[in-house]
């Protein structure tokens, strides 16, 4: 029947804190998919209700503001999840800008393969051609998703999901500030899901360009790792993190598309943030309270 207005298929979940510039490029970026616009809706979660989004964001039409008072974006996640409507969950973050094929890709490959899950590609964006240490580390070992997906997880920086899948495994853990998404998809995995890497489903992530950025992700990352595993000892993962050190080296010798300058800053980095997982488990065990409050 003409006139009748195509159903919403996907709804896509963008959690953010403080950060309304990163998410006004966002929704720019996101304005510009090659979906028809009637088949999308955005559900924007504030996870800092305290902050209204300043007078120069502009939501389009078809998004929703949520707010969730529980600290963390998989609390925040979960909130978009509940107002989710189509047969299908999209999750992007507030700093990334998804090419204009962004969906459409997923879509294809979700169908073509068979798949429950689509982990989409990733691509690191820098601040100058010549990149910064901590930019090296990034573009050396960030967002591996084809690696991710052959051990049957994926970050949450660009994921599309079924509903069922949603449904069925239930939400993501609020407990965790780190590690969550990779607990969630090897939940969804580990019960049966099809989980699958789309190289052509791409959004664009600004690269962490200083040592504090990597260090304050790092302690993070260490006390999810921590949870994730149900680690109770200071000694009981530090074998995983220095066992993977072999391998990352192996990895980081084979990256051709780097100088030896990059590869020589990634090496560095690298050691280093060893060192802060490390001293993060020894104060998770042993330190004061203070010590185990992370930073968001």
């Amino acid at each position: 029947m003409s006139g009748e207005v195509a159903p919403v298929i996907v709804s896509i979940i963008i959690p953010t804190y403080r950060d309304w510039e990163s998410l006004q490029c966002c929704l720019i970026a996101l304005a510009a998919q090659d979906l028809p616009r009637e088949r999308f809706v955005l559900l924007v979660v504030n996870n800092a209700p305290d902050e209204p989004p300043p007078p120069y964001l502009k939501l389009p039409i078809h998004a929703r503001l949520l707010n969730e008072h529980n600290p963390g974006s998989y609390a925040a996640r979960n909130r978009g999840g509940m107002e989710a409507r189509g047969r299908l969950v999209a999750f992007l973050d507030a700093d990334c800008a998804p090419d204009s094929g962004w969906l459409e890709s997923a879509l294809a490959c979700m169908e073509t393969q068979g798949a429950d899950l689509v982990a989409g590609h990733i691509q690191l964006t820098y601040q100058s051609s010549k990149l910064a240490p901590a930019e090296c580390y990034e573009k050396a070992f960030a967002f591996r998703q084809a690696q991710n997906v052959e051990r049957g997880v994926a970050v949450t920086a660009n994921l599309i999901a079924r509903r069922e899948v949603f449904d069925a495994i239930g939400g993501f853990n609020e407990q965790m500030m780190s590690g969550g998404d990779f607990e969630w998809t090897r939940r969804a995995t580990a019960a049966g899901f099809k989980l699958v890497y789309c190289p052509n489903a791409v959004v664009r992530h600004p690269a962490r360009n200083t040592l504090a950025s990597l260090a304050q992700k790092a302690r993070r990352v260490s006390a999810g790792s921590m949870a994730l595993h149900g680690e109770k000892g200071a000694f009981q993962g530090s074998g995983r993190v220095m066992g993977n050190f072999g391998h990352d080296l192996q990895e980081l010798l084979k990256r051709h598309d780097m100088s030896w300058r990059e590869r020589a800053w990634a090496f560095g980095v690298l050691v280093y943030l060893k060192g802060v997982k490390l001293r993060q488990r020894l104060a998770m065990r042993f330190g004061p309270r203070q010590a185990r409050e992370l930073p968001r």
